[in-house]
């Protein structure tokens, strides 16, 4: 073979590695942007989305999604770089420009597991299968309330107001449970009868964190809150801010009732590096037996899609028996305490 020949074939060499380097790094674009692109969607999706104020604030209520998405671990992007990264390595192998592509290619991968990882942190899933559920039910404050509850035998988790004059024993009506919460009352917006004590946004850090220690105290083994009523309230950065902080103090969790679309609650946690947990269903917007069995029909979809979710109801006639109608329904889930699930 003459020496014309073997420079030529050099050059055609040198020109398919570059090609084929420029492929891998136009792929690596591509699917970078398809992220982008898919991640823009589901923002605009999910700025359409209303949350509101539960029927104590007189304003309708549709269902809303978690934080909490699901994202599979492998989708067709995954795939199709799996496919040309075998390919290419086996024709260039012998060129020593494996690592090149190795680098390239697990960036995209990197990123796309780095979304899964920060949207189900602090959520313990992988023990199971089963699709979890948790059922909160408000509002619990006296004890025909309770032996409704215990009669459904049902594993739900009540959420007792703190003790006032309208509701002295709430503190010995929640130890009859082997979990429950303390259902917490934050200002709002469109809210005429405020439960006693209310905190507002205005209130200074000291009389909030005065407010949290004492529940801590009055409710022993407490562990989780959420928000009853609540949209002026959790809808004030610098409010949510001052109650954060005070749950940190008491190693509480917050649970985000989510009564209003902006919230801050999500925002306020992630800057102080706290768990932030939310509700993905209102059970009893509407008290009509047929409509909350649609709603149970509704978390149950949604934890089996995205492995575990959230539904709130209230302690009424028409919920419990909406409950027990739907006891065949949620045996195709597990129904869980939040402390099943997040750890503290």
């Amino acid at each position: 073979m003459s020496k014309k020949k073997l420079v030529q074939i050099q050059r055609y060499l040198i020109i398919a590695i570059l090609f084929l380097i420029c492929v891998i790094l136009f792929l690596g674009i591509l699917i970078q942007y398809q992220d982008s692109q898919n991640a823009l969607k589901f923002a605009q999706n999910s700025s359409k989305n209303i949350t509101i104020e539960p029927k104590q604030e007189n304003i309708s209520n549709e269902n809303h999604l978690s934080i909490f998405k699901e994202i599979p671990y492998k989708d067709e992007n995954d795939n199709f770089q799996e496919n040309n990264q075998s390919i290419l390595e086996e024709q260039i192998k012998d060129l020593n420009l494996s690592s090149i592509i190795d680098e390239n290619l697990s960036l995209v991968v990197e990123q796309n597991l780095s979304k899964e990882e920060n949207l189900t942190k602090d959520m313990n899933l992988s023990k199971t299968k089963q699709a979890r559920l948790a059922i909160i039910i408000d509002d619990m404050a006296n004890i025909s309330q309770v032996k409704a509850l215990q009669a459904l035998k049902l594993k739900l988790i009540p959420s007792f107001f703190p003790p006032d004059k309208n509701h002295i024993d709430t503190p010995k009506l929640a130890l009859k449970f082997d979990f429950y919460m303390v259902h917490l009352p934050l200002a709002a917006m469109n809210y005429t009868k405020p439960e006693f004590d209310t905190l507002n946004p205005s209130d200074s850090e000291k009389r909030i964190f005065k407010k949290i220690q004492q529940v801590k105290k009055d409710f022993k083994d407490l562990k989780f809150i959420n928000n009853h009523t609540g949209s002026l309230f959790t809808s004030d950065e610098k409010a949510m801010k001052k109650l954060y902080k005070a749950f940190e103090k008491e190693e509480l969790i917050f649970v985000d009732s989510k009564t209003i679309a902006s919230s801050k609650a999500p925002k306020v946690a992630k800057a102080l590096g706290q768990i932030y947990i939310q509700r993905d269903v209102f059970l009893d917007n509407r008290d009509d037996v047929a409509y909350i069995k649609k709603q149970l029909m509704e978390a149950v979809r949604l934890a089996k899609q995205k492995g575990f979710a959230i539904a709130i109801g209230h302690p009424r006639k028409n919920t419990f028996k909406a409950l027990e109608q739907s006891k065949d329904l949620l045996k195709s889930v597990e129904l869980v305490y939040l402390s099943e699930i997040y750890a503290k």
